[in-house]
């Protein structure tokens, strides 16, 4: 018999999940959910369980890994019920009760440890400036910067990112952004921690970050992924905070970079969790890719606010979901109904979950997958 604890609510208040309260089980949740399967009922039979107090449901819930935080069930709750936070409260509590997957487990040891997901030496964080054919120098070395670099960890550990990271810098040069990066003293921005309910880490993180910038008098900083953005920018306080799209529109506008090289493509633009739901960036990315000359630009199905997750957030990129349905194989064969060649992307962990996804789905002869920033470099210089 499911025992049911009316003042367990008061604990479920304190990891977040107050608006649980609001929701009158109509569905909407489920029906638009990327992942949810009708045996499941998810997410709303754990919105259920909150507001009924149901501890040993709650605490003892594998199915709650389930959420990739994407934010597209509270987008459409016709009630504000705020599924997703309700999600988060219970991964929150999971995490207090030592209750988490050991691919969870192994994604905050990585971080903790090594500042980065998947556990590589963060001795090694500032090692692609030796490939990069660009100047980039790091804050001890341009003490004048104006703008912090903060490169991220795809970015800097991931060899797929790695390309896309030393055309950006060549860029930045190019335009004369006065920057500098952190180099070996980066640490990881905790995003991705947060949003896996870990937030004695988080804390952890953003307190080492803060000292690291105070250190250096940061006061500025732009970052190309999202993840990294939405943390600066929503959960950290006192910086000015910038996406590197930004930089890099204004600068085609003003003529600083010239986009010469016409491509000749269909190309559709995948909008990545935390940039459009999480912080409402939608057009940036699709003005920018207008700008360059030959692309037609077509969308998929699930577009905008509708856009449906990569699969890698809350922890997921450094793990196999276990879920019945995979977000990436699901958004691959949409890129490929769209009649794209090219799926764009904005986002490090897009581009490693999509190009998976392509690859599983066997649609890579027909869709390749793309940074905004190659397809810019592509433009200008190639």
């Amino acid at each position: 018999m499911v025992k049911i604890n009316p003042e367990y609510f008061e604990v479920v208040k304190e990891f977040g999940a107050e608006s649980s309260l609001k929701c009158y089980q109509c569905g909407t949740c489920t029906g638009i959910c990327p992942v949810s399967t009708t045996d499941q009922n998810f997410p709303r039979r754990f919105v259920l369980y909150s507001q009924l107090g149901i501890e040993e449901k709650l605490l003892d819930a594998p199915e709650a890994w389930l959420c990739l935080s994407c934010k597209l069930c509270t987008e459409f709750c016709p009630r504000d019920a705020q599924p997703s936070e309700v999600m988060l409260a219970i991964k929150r509590m999971a995490v207090e009760s030592g209750n988490t997957p050991p691919y969870i487990r192994d994604f905050f040891t990585n971080i903790h440890k090594q500042k980065n997901p998947w556990g590589l030496g963060k001795f090694k964080r500032e090692d692609w400036v030796k490939k990069a054919d660009a100047e980039v120098p790091k804050v001890k070395d341009n003490p004048e910067f104006e703008w912090l670099w903060f490169v991220g960890c795809a970015h800097s550990f991931d060899n797929r990112n790695i390309e896309v990271t030393k055309k950006l810098a060549r860029i930045l040069n190019d335009i004369g952004v006065n920057f500098a990066i952190l180099g070996r003293e980066e640490g990881c921005c905790g995003n991705d921690v947060r949003r896996a309910g870990e937030e004695g880490l988080f804390e952890l993180l953003m307190d080492e970050n803060a000292k690291t910038f105070d250190k250096y008098g940061v006061e500025r900083l732009f970052t190309h992924s999202p993840h990294c953005f939405n943390a600066f920018k929503n959960e950290y306080e006192g910086y000015e905070v910038k996406l590197i799209l930004e930089i890099i529109y204004d600068a085609i506008k003003s003529g600083k970079l010239e986009l010469k090289k016409p491509i000749n493509k269909k190309v559709t633009y995948h909008d990545s969790c935390f940039l459009g739901r999480y912080n409402k960036i939608y057009d940036l990315p699709r003005e920018i890719l207008q700008m360059i000359p030959g692309v037609e630009l077509v969308e998929m199905k699930s577009n905008r606010e509708m856009s449906l997750c990569c699969g890698g957030g809350a922890g997921n990129i450094v793990g196999d979901y276990e879920g019945e349905i995979q977000p990436a194989r699901v958004r691959a064969i949409e890129a490929a109904e769209s009649g794209a060649e090219i799926l764009a992307v904005a986002c490090p962990f897009c581009l490693l979950m999509l190009e998976d996804g392509v690859k599983m789905e066997k649609v890579d002869d027909r869709v390749t997958v793309k940074d905004i920033i190659e397809l810019i470099y592509e433009s200008a210089y190639e």
